[in-house]
């Protein structure tokens, strides 16, 4: 399924209705679940992050935090909120077979949204192979090329996404210049079974393992990435309402 965290940065484990909270530490990393001999394995560090500025880099095995082992992403994010914001840790980290450590300043985690915004603004769009639902026929980004067009994440069980489909469908219609490409990673049967019932004609395509979404990190859903005619991101946002409006009006700007 879908992750539900945007850019899954992970790193955030306080109770959601606290009536106060500590303010959350964070690395700027997405980790790899899979266990490995000591340590957690760095998928990903993103940009304009704690950890990049540290200077970590994929594929870093997070082995210590000042004197702490870690053995489990819940250790980890123990660790760091003990800490605080503000420490500077003693990141021990496996790089390449050597042992090596990084000074890392912890910093309070940020708006989601705005870290998508300065990772992806502006920057060409993503390579993506889904597969159409109704012909199974690849559905590439070359396909694309030379026409503005919009990306929408999006899940049949996620009720926001239903909410939104109506409206995406009536905007699709009116400006068939600019394609629309739902993307899921749910069964191509499920999906074509809510498009039929909904009646929705705009494309609706499979994401195998969730490749795409993963690449662009939009772990929130529905959300939705604009890309220009000449295949730069111009803007993203996540959830309907005036937050879709809003780009949508700028993708008519795109004409």
């Amino acid at each position: 399924m879908l992750r539900r965290y945007m850019l899954t940065l992970a790193l955030i484990a306080s109770p959601l209705f606290a009536a106060s909270q500590q303010v959350q530490p964070w690395l700027g990393v997405e980790l790899d679940p899979a266990k490995q001999a000591e340590g957690i394995l760095v998928k990903r560090v993103i940009n304009g992050t704690p950890a990049e500025r540290a200077g970590l880099k994929d594929g870093d095995v997070l082995k210590k935090i000042d004197k702490e082992s870690i053995v489990s992403r819940e250790g980890l994010m123990k660790t760091l909120r003990d800490k605080g914001v503000g420490t500077t840790v003693k990141v021990h980290i496996l790089r390449q077979g050597k042992d090596e450590s990084k000074d890392l300043k912890l910093e309070m985690l940020p708006d989601m949204l705005d870290l998508a915004k300065a990772n992806l603004v502006g920057k060409p769009e993503l390579p993506f192979d889904l597969v159409n639902i109704n012909d199974k026929k690849p559905v590439k980004t070359a396909d694309f090329k030379g026409k503005a067009h919009i990306l929408e994440f999006w899940a049949t069980w996620c009720p926001a996404c239903r909410a939104s489909a109506p409206r995406i469908n009536e905007w699709a219609k009116a400006h068939p210049q600019i394609p629309v490409i739902g993307i899921s990673d749910e069964d191509p049967e499920l999906i074509k079974s809510f498009a039929k019932r909904e009646k929705l004609s705009y494309l609706m395509t499979h994401d195998p393992e969730a490749k795409a979404q993963n690449a662009y990190g939009m772990g929130s859903i529905p959300a939705f990435i604009l890309i220009d005619k000449k295949g730069e991101v111009v803007d993203l946002t996540v959830g309907g309402g005036d937050y879709l409006e809003a780009l949508l009006k700028k993708a008519e700007s795109l004409k």
